[in-house]
């Protein structure tokens, strides 16, 4: 056998082999709530709908990028943003900074605030109370984390709710995670923004005025696909090679 073949055979197992075990895949690891799980609220029950945004959202990556684009599906019903920063029941931040050490992802999404308002308003125990303050400064130890790690950080502002749930005064906490975004240097997906800017927006949710329609969900992916595509299409294009 020649030099140049040995060279070439060498070549195709590394490559067989990088491909195997997923390098070359550009992963999006998507963090948040029931928002980003999928949850829609359909005959009084609450489902998870494979219709969600983070699906929406990998169908739209990889047709214009290529399918080693891989979006991580990682929401939590009821879940708010401390949950994510702390270890149960601590105040030890170590556990965002282990998974983000261990994380294979190149970009990582996060989607809190409604959960974080909800729990706030009603004062409820045994969870950490989050103001409005207090959520900037997890969101802004998550960011900071993450991009120690070399990740690339998109936020989320949460979907608006209508409705008797509105009391919980989710505002504040857009404004806040929008401070932190422009604080760090991260893009953020203006979801509360654009969607109320539409005209009788309340149509497109859920029964329960907390969950998008599966309409409202693509709309959602469209607009973190076009955030994501300004600002890291560069990254995208080079995923796979």
């Amino acid at each position: 056998m020649t030099k140049s073949l040995i060279a070439a055979v060498i070549l195709s197992a590394s490559c067989f082999a990088q491909a195997a075990d997923g390098r070359g895949a550009f992963i999006i690891d998507a963090y948040g709530d029931s928002t980003t799980a999928g949850v829609m609220s359909s005959g009084g029950k609450n489902i998870i709908t494979p219709g969600n945004e983070m699906a929406y959202l990998q169908k739209m990556l990889q047709s214009k990028y290529g399918n080693a684009i891989e979006v991580k599906n990682h929401g939590v019903p009821g879940a708010q943003a401390a949950e994510l920063l702390y270890k149960k029941g601590t105040e030890d931040a170590s556990g965002w900074s282990e998974r983000m050490a261990n994380s294979s992802a190149q970009m990582i999404l996060l989607n809190y605030a409604i959960n974080d308002a909800r729990h706030f308003y009603f004062k409820d125990k045994n969870t950490h109370l989050e103001s409005p303050e207090e959520y900037g400064r997890i969101i802004t130890a998550l960011v900071k984390e993450a991009k120690a790690h070399h990740k690339l950080v998109v936020l989320q502002e949460p979907n608006p709710i209508c409705g008797k749930v509105e009391r919980w005064n989710v505002w504040p906490y857009v404004y806040q995670l929008n401070e932190v975004a422009k604080a760090q240097n991260v893009p953020v997906v203006k979801q509360w923004t654009a969607i109320k800017a539409k005209r009788d927006w309340q149509s497109a949710m859920s029964a329960d005025c907390i969950h998008p329609s599966e309409s409202l969900y693509q709309q959602k992916a469209q607009q973190t696909f076009d955030v994501i595509s300004a600002n890291f299409g560069k990254e995208l294009s080079h995923a796979g090679s």
